[in-house]
């Protein structure tokens, strides 16, 4: 049964030049501007795949050329009186599932041409750096996290973010392993 909430998925990128990592400075009207990893919703008829190069291509010029593995996947039920990003939405909260990729193989040069006009730039940033940029967004805390190998690849996150601005993990996946 649904609650009225929308669900969505999201495809997010990491890629990596050396000790690098892209970043796109971004924000929709009315919001402050800030730097995250390449990142959008996954569209009807497309798999999330499709989704990342689109996305990488649209953010950053980018071609994704290999996906790669899974960094990690985040389910987030937000259960606040918000809407999803820039205003889509009502103001109910909502269920994201978040698919980030370690892309292995990409080509081109830094030129992003959003067609939502959210993008202002992308560029190479230090990892530590952008450790800093990603450490003041809420939803990029398991990022930082995996970058800073808290966080195994192929780890799935389940969050539930609360109304009284609080957090929980509900539940850590470990990626599968081999047994002996």
């Amino acid at each position: 049964m649904s609650d009225g909430r929308p669900q969505v998925q999201i495809a997010s990128a990491l890629i990596r030049d050396g000790e690098s990592l892209v970043m796109v400075y971004q924000g929709a009207p009315g919001e402050d501007r800030f730097w995250s990893i390449p990142s959008g919703r996954v569209e009807d008829g497309e798999l999330v795949t499709e989704a990342l190069a689109r996305e990488v291509q649209e953010e950053t010029g980018l071609e994704v050329t290999d996906p790669g593995r899974i960094a990690f996947v985040l389910q987030i039920d937000n259960r606040r009186a918000e809407p999803l990003r820039h205003g889509r939405g009502p103001a109910l909260g909502y269920v994201a599932t978040v698919w980030t990729f370690d892309v292995a193989g990409w080509h081109g040069a830094l030129a992003p041409e959003d067609p939502d006009g959210v993008v202002f730039d992308a560029r190479f940033v230090a990892v530590e750096e952008s450790l800093v940029h990603l450490d003041r967004l809420e939803w990029q805390s398991v990022t930082a996290s995996y970058l800073r190998g808290e966080v195994a690849p192929g780890t799935v996150v389940l969050e539930r973010w609360l109304t009284d601005r609080g957090r929980e993990t509900i539940h850590t996946i470990a990626p599968w392993s081999s047994r002996s």
